[in-house]
């Protein structure tokens, strides 16, 4: 059976499902201090950090909440995970001293951790650690699991690409610069093709409904094309449309923003990309919704 992609309730909402909140005490002067710790997202309306790319820097946001009197000095580790192992990476990374809580119960901080660069998808964990003044034992108070990937997740696309562009249609720009950014090759849709493939063109328009038409018409010319719709909604919505040698493929989420970034969102929108390719030759059977024989 087809990979396809994740229904509503799957990846995302499982990121963006709750904080770990981790509570330790310590003591300092024989009164017990309790610290809270939330890492990996300072909001809980921003899904929780899991998904980073090798070789690059991460900025790990942290919110502590602290007893009033508590000052405490907070410092980080990176570890790699593997087979019931965890290595330590590098030295500690100094996250804040001498916090006072003295002011208020919520700080909000961030610190850098670097990242290996990997060849496959490969597990860490950042740990945070906290001592209580004036003169605490460093504890742990929390931890951030991370997975890393490469940063050529887009490279089958890529030679896909120097054989045969993509066709892009893009007002915003934004799939553009990234596309410009990651060496993909592409052409504006009007630009007639010289290349004899098997496989069909492959058209990505994004934003506006007056281009949906046009988007039918190259579908049914035999075209693979990708709507981009960015649109904010309690649940995503993918819809793809097929003809005999086209396919049409809405899709109805926030993605783009989160390409340069997001390893999860590259391997959707990658996934995306084959799906209307296939769709166009028929070699998969479904979405989150799918019809054929359109009017």
């Amino acid at each position: 059976m087809a990979k396809l992609y994740p229904r509503p309730g799957s990846w995302w909402v499982a990121v963006a499902a709750g904080l770990i909140v981790v509570a330790t005490a310590s003591m300092a002067r024989g009164d017990q201090a309790a610290v809270l710790a939330e890492i990996g997202a300072n909001s809980s309306a921003v899904p929780r950090l899991q998904h980073v790319f090798g070789g690059r820097p991460v900025s790990v946001p942290v919110t502590l909440y602290g007893a009033t009197g508590v000052r405490a000095d907070f410092k980080a580790r990176l570890f790699q995970l593997a087979k019931g192992t965890a290595a330590p990476l590098g030295e500690y990374v100094t996250v804040a001293t001498d916090v006072d809580f003295g002011s208020g119960p919520r700080r909000d901080l961030a610190f850098s951790v670097s990242i290996p660069a990997v060849e496959r998808e490969a597990r860490f964990e950042v740990v945070v650690l906290m001592r209580v003044h004036p003169s605490g034992d460093w504890r742990r108070i929390g931890s951030l699991p991370l997975r890393a990937y490469p940063n050529d997740l887009l490279k089958t696309l890529k030679r896909s690409a120097d054989q045969r562009p993509l066709r892009l249609q893009d007002p915003s720009g934004k799939l553009e610069h990234f596309l410009t950014e990651q060496g993909i090759s592409f052409v504006d849709p009007s630009a007639r093709s010289l290349e004899k493939s098997e496989s069909p063109a492959i058209t990505l328009v994004v934003d506006g409904s007056d281009d949906l038409a046009s988007a039918k018409t190259r579908a049914r010319r035999g075209e693979a094309v990708v709507v981009f719709r960015e649109r904010v909604g309690a649940f995503p919505r993918i819809e793809r449309v097929r003809w005999p040698g086209g396919a049409l493929l809405i899709v109805e989420l926030e993605l783009l923003d989160r390409l340069a970034s997001d390893p999860q969102a590259q391997k959707l929108f990658l996934e995306m990309v084959s799906s209307a390719r296939s769709g166009a030759s028929n070699k998969e059977e479904d979405l989150w919704h799918e019809r054929q024989d359109p009017e």
